[in-house]
């Protein structure tokens, strides 16, 4: 089994191989099957997709910038952040080149056998890059996680505290008791931000459109030195009404959000969370959202 430390070299070797554009050597980092978002590549495979299609989408280059790395090594698996700024040189998610810089985030986990890099699970911010491209203000840069420095907490929670408080509180979303218990997991409830927007305001706009929503944690790492925690959930319910792109059409649909949350003295203070809304907007309109052809 790989340590912490080795898992996280490993990453980062494998980071610098796409940075510099060395492919032959990324065979040292992943292992012979290496499968992203259900697909399956080689590392060579793996690598024509990154040089023949990843590529031109960031107009002609791509470099790797890490954002946040979260261990669990018992589970042998990482979450990730890492960003990525580009100039699109040919039409990018319907809208025209602008000449102007592009902030694409992408968050998710990483598995590993025999620590080298096996399964992975990526979301990106897809609705955030549209309000780039369509903004005649130019950048719009993107809450960062490395930017926000970690919080003295007085009274630290241990890792299986995390996991338990925060199972508790998408308990409270499933229950539909956000109006009564919000406040026991979320510090200044008024005031707590999602990447800028009040988050208190996403949980209830979100439940008011699809009150059938229900939360599933997929995946989980928490931090006890960082008081953070990274999750995969899976988001499922049927909309009532327009929202975020989806229309209330009687169907069913299902997307994935990674999150990192930190907390501060037991409860939580802030969140970086990116819903694949996409893959939900394709199961209702298929042919007028068509898949975003990324991945790192």
């Amino acid at each position: 089994m790989a340590s912490a430390s080795e898992l996280v070299e490993t990453i980062r070797g494998w980071a610098e191989c796409v940075n510099e554009k060395r492919w032959d050597d990324l065979s040292k980092y992943m292992c012979p099957t290496y499968n992203q978002n259900g697909k399956d590549y080689t590392p060579e495979s793996w690598a024509t997709h990154v040089k023949e299609q990843v590529a031109p989408e960031l107009g002609g280059d791509v470099r790797i910038n890490e954002d946040s790395i979260m261990v669990d090594e018992e589970a042998q698996c990482v979450a990730l952040s890492m960003w990525f700024k580009f100039q699109p040189k040919k039409p990018f998610l319907g809208f025209e080149p602008t000449g102007r810089d592009v902030w694409l985030i992408e968050h998710g986990f990483i598995w590993f056998a025999e620590g080298k890099l096996s399964r992975a699970l990526f979301v990106i911010n897809s609705d955030h890059m549209r309000s780039q491209l369509s903004s005649p203000n130019g950048e719009l840069a993107p809450d960062l996680i490395s930017e926000y420095p970690v919080p003295k907490a007085e009274a630290p929670l241990s890792r299986a505290r995390l996991e338990e408080v925060y199972r508790a509180y998408v308990d409270t979303v499933n229950g539909r008791r956000t109006k009564t218990d919000y406040a026991k997991y979320v510090n200044q409830p008024e005031a707590a931000l999602n990447n800028r927007a009040l988050a208190r305001r996403i949980v209830e706009d979100t439940l008011a459109a699809i009150p059938d929503l229900h939360v599933t944690i997929h995946h989980l790492i928490a931090d006890e030195r960082s008081q953070r925690l990274a999750v995969w959930l899976e988001f499922r319910g049927t909309p009532i009404k327009d929202y975020a792109g989806l229309v209330a059409d009687g169907r069913t649909v299902s997307f994935n959000e990674h999150a990192t949350y930190q907390f501060v003295d037991g409860k939580i203070q802030r969140i970086w969370g990116v819903m694949d809304l996409d893959a939900a907007r394709r199961q209702q309109k298929p042919s007028k959202c068509p898949a975003v052809v990324l991945g790192l």
